[in-house]
């Protein structure tokens, strides 16, 4: 442990915390109550909060509602809308705009409405699109925080583009005209759609549990930070970044986690202003981890896997860690983090979390390369 904290490639601060996850026993650790920038390392909260306030069974709904000459689509936190018809064992496109479409159009003509005008309802989230903080190159890394979107809202270079909602009311809109459904206007809406208003389409997302393994496996910023506005939405607080920071460190303490010194600015991870330490992600870790039919239970899946998935399969190749580790990973320009659990070489199961802040500019890239190197020595072990 010593050797790795005075490792001269960590050229910040270092919050570290190894337990044997039988026992629960402390192998080594080193400042494990400091807080550090966990980078992406708070998606582990977010799974975790995520998992007990929403239920892993829980699916997002996109609804067509109508009232009048007007038709509504609400959004319920589904950003990974198929703009065709949904693939039933996808995660990304499970629901579609065509089989939401088919719906309210059949509904609509019978109702003996052919001519709508389209109110996109995105109300479910509050407050800025943004967080804050998280400005110039980092907007390249998160859609704008809207209820609904197709596909996260990427263009064909992958990039993310503004008003993602509107976007999806236009695909939506083109959809309705090919079942007959001409649709003079699509806006936002300015306010809810009126309880009068008949519900007449629903399409359901993938569940919470698989939309954590997408957040924690591919590091999704956007469904992270998704998932913390409904956290808040459920909990009572307002669904903006500050609610859904609230929310969450609310849900910690309920887990019956110290949460001092603890700062949830954004549930992705992408604001230097968060603050986690290793020590409550390891006992998070090892909760997820010795629950059998918990909640919990479905977080540890999601981490990718050493040398294999997600964004460690170019990471420990050729080492004792490769597929013996199941970690999630976080990188911000002066932080990186590694938190999960290894096998070592004699079958013992570890639980681990490795924090690294204020990292001078230009060594990134050597402190992942001494976090790699510590987390192949404890598969080694």
């Amino acid at each position: 442990m010593t050797s790795f904290a005075s490792d001269p490639r960590v050229t910040g601060h270092v919050s570290v915390k190894v337990v044997d996850a039988a026992t629960g026993k402390t192998i080594a650790e080193h400042e494990p109550d400091a807080a550090r920038t966990p980078a992406s390392n708070m998606k582990i909260v977010t799974a975790a909060v995520a998992l007990r306030v929403l239920g892993p069974a829980t699916t997002l709904p996109t609804t067509a509602r109508l009232q009048g000459g007007t038709m509504y689509l609400v959004g319920g936190g589904d950003t990974l809308l198929a703009a065709g018809a949904g693939t039933p064992s996808a995660v990304k496109g499970r629901a579609g705009l065509d089989d939401l479409a088919e719906q309210a159009a059949a509904k609509a003509r019978a109702a003996g409405v052919t001519n709508v005008q389209l109110a996109v309802d995105s109300t479910l989230f509050q407050g800025p699109v943004r967080q804050p903080e998280v400005s110039g190159a980092n907007t390249g890394f998160i859609m704008e925080m809207r209820p609904l979107a197709v596909m996260q809202s990427r263009n064909q270079a992958g990039a993310y583009t503004p008003n993602p909602d509107l976007s999806a009311g236009q695909a939506f809109a083109a959809a309705l005209s090919k079942r007959g459904i001409a649709v003079t206007a699509v806006n936002r809406a300015s306010s809810p759609a009126p309880a009068s208003a008949k519900e007449i389409g629903k399409v359901q997302s993938a569940p919470v549990r698989d939309l954590v393994d997408f957040a924690l496996t591919e590091s999704d910023n956007t469904t992270a930070d998704a998932l913390g506005h409904l956290v808040a939405a459920k909990s009572g607080e307002k669904p903006t970044f500050d609610g859904a920071g609230r929310a969450t460190v609310a849900e910690l303490k309920r887990m019956g986690l110290d949460t001092k010194g603890v700062v949830v600015a954004d549930n992705s991870g992408l604001s230097a202003s968060n603050r986690l330490n290793a020590a409550l992600l390891t006992e998070i870790l090892k909760q997820a981890g010795s629950c059998d039919k918990c909640r919990l239970a479905a977080l540890a899946s999601g981490l990718p896997v050493g040398a294999l998935t997600g964004t460690l399969d170019d990471r420990l190749n050729g080492t004792a860690a490769a597929g013996r580790l199941r970690a999630k990973t976080g990188t911000l320009a002066d932080a990186t983090s590694l938190s999960g659990y290894v096998q070592t070489s004699k079958g013992r199961l570890l639980v681990f979390s490795i924090l690294v802040g204020d990292l001078k500019e230009g060594t990134l890239a050597q402190g992942k390369a001494a976090v790699d190197s510590f987390a192949a020595s404890l598969a080694a072990s």
